[in-house]
C-alpha cells in the first residue's frame, strides 16, 4: 500500500509540471530545467565559499589542537570547488565544441559539421 501512496502522491506532485508544459516545445521544457539548475548551482556555489570561509576563520581562531578538523573540511572544499569548476569548464567545452549556445535545439543537420571529411 505504501509503494502506492508513494506513486500517486509524485504523480499529483508532477501534474502541474505536465499541465503548464502544454503548447510548449521540448527545447522550451529543457531551458526552463536548465535555468532551474544553474540557479541551484549559483545558490550551492554560494554557500560553499560561505563555509570555506567559515572554516578558515575557525582554524585561525581554535586553539592547535582543534585545527584538524577544520583543516580537513578546508582540504575537502578545495577539492571540491576543483571539482565543481572542472566539470563546469568540461560542459563549457562540450557547449562550444558542438555549437550547442545558441538559442535554437541541436538538429541532425549539425552532425554532419561534426567530424570533418
Amino acid at each position: 500500500m505504501k509503494k502506492h501512496q508513494y506513486i500517486i502522491s509524485v504523480a499529483i506532485a508532477g501534474f502541474p509540471l505536465v499541465v503548464f508544459a502544454a503548447g510548449k516545445t521540448l527545447h522550451d521544457l529543457i531551458s526552463s530545467l536548465s535555468s532551474y539548475f544553474n540557479d541551484a548551482l549559483a545558490l550551492l556555489m554560494g554557500l560553499a565559499v560561505v563555509m570555506f570561509v567559515w572554516y578558515v576563520i575557525r582554524y585561525f581562531i581554535q586553539p592547535n589542537d582543534k585545527r584538524a578538523e577544520a583543516a580537513q573540511y578546508i582540504m575537502w572544499s578545495l577539492i571540491g570547488f576543483f571539482v565543481i569548476f572542472s566539470i563546469w569548464g568540461l560542459v563549457n567545452i562540450l557547449i562550444s565544441t558542438f555549437n550547442l549556445g545558441g538559442n535554437k535545439a541541436p538538429s541532425l543537420s549539425d552532425l554532419k559539421n561534426l567530424f570533418p571529411q
